[in-house]
């Protein structure tokens, strides 16, 4: 009979879709047959382009299969409108595709590992939620997955407890993802007078990983909608972004944050050439330069010599710094063998499995 191992959050960007990788790879790996499943998927477009982009992803990395989109996800739902566009009756047609689809796909497979929604909060008014499709699908318990680095973890922990027991589910185990170093150890001294005591177990204590966290360039390059500037250096679009410097300073102030940080990108203006060549001289990945102002030619050739892109951004300094900061990271193949081993290294298998 196929086990499910259904993800599910209160909050969202919690790294589900990273989360089911490493599962599914780590059960491969015990020569386990695993397949993927996203009840409600999230399309690029509501119209142009309906596929969710987390489920593309996994089909072609770790999830190639014959199995037909909408078996692997079987419900499209854009984010915008949504409650107006599903009324009762689409609601049970969809309920109904979701479990057929599942049927379909349990015939063949040891697990399915489920990504839910956003949110357990996320569909409830349509009635598409998390617990409902758990439940169409027979499934009563869920794993619950928390990113907070603070004692609001216990909260969020107890009001999901709660919420679930209300509506006669349980919360299967809890992942801790995503925390920060120094709040792991808080986590061993809330275990068991705080969430063991509670019949609640933890599945696995994942610390955060500044190359997982991390965007590239080319995800910074479209939330700002940036053009990049010198086509020689295209292949730097995939360098990873570990922090910002904006550089409105003298070149000597710049200096001083450029030398403590690498991998940096430099928000500055196009007008400001002595920043951006002395940014050049460091460990940055990028320069973005505000306004639409184009620099001179010697920061261009630098740049091409480095392969270092030179983004220009039609925004103010400040957008350009929202508009980045709204960026949430989607994995690349790359990073799959990290993810793999990260799961692998802090899962208790007997809990998630049982």
């Amino acid at each position: 009979m196929v086990k499910a191992v259904y993800l599910c959050s209160l909050h969202e960007h919690v790294g589900k879709s990273l989360l089911a990788i490493g599962i599914m790879l780590n059960l491969q790996e015990k020569g386990k047959k695993v397949a993927y499943f996203k009840p409600v998927g999230i399309p690029r477009g509501a119209f142009s382009d309906k596929a969710d982009r987390d489920v593309g992803f996994i089909q072609n990395t770790v999830f190639k299969t014959d199995l037909p989109y909408d078996i692997i996800s079987p419900v499209s739902i854009p984010d915008c409108y949504y409650v107006d566009l599903i009324d009762s009756s689409k609601k049970e047609g969809h309920l109904i595709s979701i479990k057929q689809a599942y049927e379909e796909i349990s015939k063949k497979y040891d697990y399915i590992i489920i990504e839910g929604a956003p949110s357990i909060k996320k569909y409830i008014r349509v009635g598409l939620d998390d617990v409902t499709v758990a439940k169409t699908l027979g499934i009563n318990e869920l794993v619950y997955i928390q990113t907070e680095s603070s004692d609001k973890c216990i909260d969020n922990l107890f009001f999901t407890k709660k919420y679930f027991e209300f509506r006669d589910v349980k919360i299967k185990g809890v992942i801790f993802n995503k925390i920060d170093h120094e709040y792991k150890a808080r986590i061993e001294e809330l275990r068991e007078n705080h969430i063991e005591r509670y019949n609640i177990s933890i599945i696995a204590i994942i610390p955060k990983s500044l190359e997982l966290l991390s965007p590239r360039v080319s995800e910074l390059q479209w939330a700002i909608g940036g053009e990049l500037l010198n086509e020689l250096a295209i292949e730097g679009l995939d360098q990873v972004v570990e922090t910002y410097i904006i550089a409105a300073m003298n070149v000597q102030a710049a200096l001083k944050y450029l030398r403590s940080v690498k991998k940096a990108v430099v928000i500055t203006g196009g007008d400001r050439s002595d920043v951006a060549l002395a940014a050049l001289n460091e460990n940055v990945s990028a320069l973005i330069l505000t306004g639409f102002i184009k620099p001179d030619a010697t920061v261009i050739n630098e740049a091409n010599k480095k392969k270092i892109p030179i983004i220009l951004s039609p925004s103010d300094t400040y957008t350009t710094i929202r508009n980045m900061e709204r960026v949430k990271p989607s994995i690349q193949e790359q990073e799959i063998n990290l993810v793999k081993e990260l799961v692998n290294t802090h899962f208790n298998w007997d809990i998630l499995l049982k």
